[in-house]
């Protein structure tokens, strides 16, 4: 029986947000942030962008500095998904790993349900996953924040070292390496690295290693 959970994230792992559809996100995040806060756009975007830097995401710095925004709000306004889902690119070869790939395969991301469950059907690879969690499915945590892998383990009733997780994101593996799961850095950009596992830079490459993570 099956014991061992790979954790994709889904923004520039699953697909290519680069392409486009993060500036479609961000620029409704500066939008949102410049309206809601009083302050313009040149600003907004620097907060965006410091929040992004200091806390792994802007939904944290405003969680933390701004409580007096409504967060759900917030992600749906970011997300609009009439623009998003046209821009959409999947990842060379996603079909075939995720077909061939042994074990349960969960989405980890941190945007919001909403965002993650439309993006896997457009791209129809929901049949292959076992879990879908945005955000607002881990009490509104994020990546690298531990309490976040914490619950997402808790709901799916497993232990961190059953867990490979691949993301794009070095400080997002590095608090999965220091809680006992394996770790895949992936994309191009990726290389070996202490807390890493494997560094893959594509779905193909992924697949052929996977045996040594097992």
């Amino acid at each position: 029986m099956t014991t061992h959970y790979w954790l994709f994230d889904l923004d520039n792992t699953l697909h290519q947000a680069d392409a486009g559809i993060f500036g479609i996100i961000n620029q409704h995040m500066t939008a949102y942030i410049a309206t809601t806060l009083n302050i313009d756009d040149i600003a907004a975007s620097r907060l965006r962008q410091q929040y992004w830097q200091d806390y792994g995401a802007t939904l944290a710095g405003l969680q933390k500095h701004h409580p007096e925004i409504n967060l759900q709000e917030f992600l749906l306004a970011c997300h609009p998904l009439e623009q998003i889902l046209p821009l959409l690119q999947p990842v060379p070869q996603i079909q075939h790993t995720l077909t061939h790939l042994p074990g349960y395969k969960v989405v980890f991301s941190n945007g919001p349900s909403h965002y993650v469950q439309a993006l896997i059907s457009t791209m129809q690879i929901e049949s292959h996953f076992h879990a879908l969690f945005g955000t607002d499915n881990v009490q509104m945590l994020y990546k690298p924040h531990p309490h976040a892998y914490h619950s997402l383990c808790l709901q799916l009733h497993i232990r961190p070292e059953q867990c490979i997780m691949v993301d794009d994101s070095l400080s997002n593996l590095k608090t999965a390496h220091t809680l006992g799961m394996r770790t895949v850095w992936f994309g191009t950009h990726s290389h070996p690295a202490a807390g890493i596992d494997a560094a893959v830079p594509d779905m193909h490459s992924l697949l052929q290693i996977a045996p040594s993570l097992l």
